[in-house]
């Protein structure tokens, strides 16, 4: 078994964070925005400061990176390939959103 590059995994896992970020931010200001803002008001919360934010922003390549770290070590006992891709995936899906909106 080979070790896993762990420079592809951080150039992937960059990428990976990018569409992240990407992503939650067209979901969170333009699709979301008024309703978050409505939802922040009615707690009597304010909109995340720039601090938040960067931490969120971090936080999606760190995710990236795990995702992308997580395909890279279940690769050679699963074999490349689409079936490998979902079941990262599903874990991930499990660990990141499932699980904690189960509580």
């Amino acid at each position: 078994m080979s070790p896993i590059n762990m420079g592809r995994v951080g150039l992937g896992g960059l990428l990976a964070g990018l569409v992240i970020n990407i992503g939650e931010f067209v979901l969170n200001e333009p699709i979301l925005g008024v309703q978050w803002a409505s939802a922040m008001e009615a707690m009597g919360h304010s909109a995340p400061g720039g601090a938040a934010i960067a931490i969120f922003v971090a936080g999606g390549f760190i995710f990236g990176i795990a995702m992308i770290w997580l395909y890279a070590a279940i690769r050679p006992r699963l074999g490349a390939g689409p079936k490998t891709a979902a079941c990262a995936g599903s874990l991930v899906w499990f660990f990141a959103y499932l699980y904690p909106s189960s509580g």
